[in-house]
């Protein structure tokens, strides 16, 4: 079940500011943790609500690998492209 590049990216960005709502405008090059600062608790938050809207359940390496939004995207596509 492939999903268009821009719905994931919408689906992820929704999913960050519902999990950061302080949060402001981020670019696909933003580190998520270092520069916007989140904890695990809204990681796995953000992570819980893509897999709700996506359908998806997305392995923990891949979350650990994707330092940026642009490659927890990256990510989330090859976990869909994989279903």
């Amino acid at each position: 079940m492939a999903a268009a590049p821009d719905r994931v990216e919408a689906v992820v960005r929704e999913a960050l500011k519902l999990a950061a709502p302080q949060i402001g405008p981020v670019s696909g090059d933003t580190h998520l943790a270092s520069e916007l600062g989140l904890d695990s608790a809204q990681v796995m938050d953000m992570i819980m609500e893509i897999e709700d809207r996506l359908d998806i359940s997305i392995p923990v390496a891949s979350i650990a690998e994707a330092h940026t939004l642009d490659q927890l995207c990256d990510s989330v596509r090859r976990v869909l492209e994989a279903a």
